[in-house]
């Protein structure tokens, strides 16, 4: 039978997952030694070494520098040891966190499109949209590009300040004046969807109600084509126009690689 302080490397990568030349690294740098050396240099390692071996790549897999990980190896302690455990399950609970987060984003964008590429984009339909909670950015009226660009980007940060920023769209909101007047492109607020249960924030709005909802192909150069139908379509009806209007793009870059192709969501209040 095989002594366990007479296990050869090649086995001992084996047993532990860790490869040959890894374990050779580690022995030229210091960091974990073999039990032993014969006279002509063959490696050896006792089965007492497998837990040490076995911490060493836990903490490396967790991004723990080599060099932090042998800074331990020389100076183990009960203390230390605990240390270094609170320390990296801090670390393990952190990238929970930001794993569960990346799975919800992952989950909106596929509730998300699979609702959009069932949806009639031809349709103009009159909808009564139950209580949503808009998280909204400060008043952008008549902000030259630049500015624009640079609210959305301030209007991110916030929503990450105060744990808002998900997959939900970033939409544009336009007073109805300045629709009817032709100003397409003169937006008042930003907006995101959040959850009804953080509509304590100051800077929110609540929609419910009706809401007369088409789609505008294409950038919107010519989504002065898509308002006309639509206002057309609320003389049909003989609905009163409410204040603001909503748009929110449904396939972008993203989505799509031709221009041509991006959908735009519009929803205008209506009594």
């Amino acid at each position: 039978m095989q002594k366990i302080n007479q296990i050869p490397i090649s086995e001992f990568a084996s047993l532990t997952n860790v490869s040959r030349q890894t374990l050779i690294y580690y022995d030229k740098i210091n960091l974990f030694k073999p039990d032993y050396k014969n006279e002509i240099g063959y490696r050896y390692y006792s089965i007492k070494q497998i837990e040490l071996i076995s911490v060493i790549t836990l903490l490396k897999e967790l991004g723990m520098p080599l060099k932090e990980i042998k800074e331990y190896t020389q100076n183990k302690s009960p203390e230390h040891f605990l240390n270094l455990m609170y320390q990296q399950k801090k670390t393990i609970q952190e990238q929970k966190k930001h794993l569960e987060y990346n799975e919800m984003i992952i989950n909106d964008k596929i509730q998300l499109i699979k609702e959009a590429i069932q949806t009639p984009f031809d349709d103009i339909t009159l909808q009564e949209i139950e209580e949503t909670t808009f998280y909204i950015s400060d008043n952008i009226a008549n902000a030259s590009e630049l500015d624009f660009l640079i609210s959305i980007n301030q209007f991110i940060v916030e929503l990450k300040s105060h744990g808002l920023f998900s997959s939900q769209p970033i939409g544009i909101i336009s007073n109805m004046k300045d629709i009817l007047n032709g100003e397409y492109n003169n937006y008042s607020y930003l907006y995101v969807k959040i959850p009804n249960s953080k509509n304590h924030y100051t800077n929110t709005i609540t929609l419910k109600g009706q809401y007369l909802i088409g789609y505008h192909l294409g950038l919107d150069k010519n989504i002065e084509v898509t308002y006309s139908k639509l206002i057309q379509k609320i003389e049909e009806m003989d609905l009163k126009i409410g204040k603001y209007v909503y748009e929110e793009f449904v396939f972008d870059s993203v989505i799509k690689n031709n221009e041509n192709e991006y959908i735009t969501k519009i929803m205008i209040e209506v009594e």
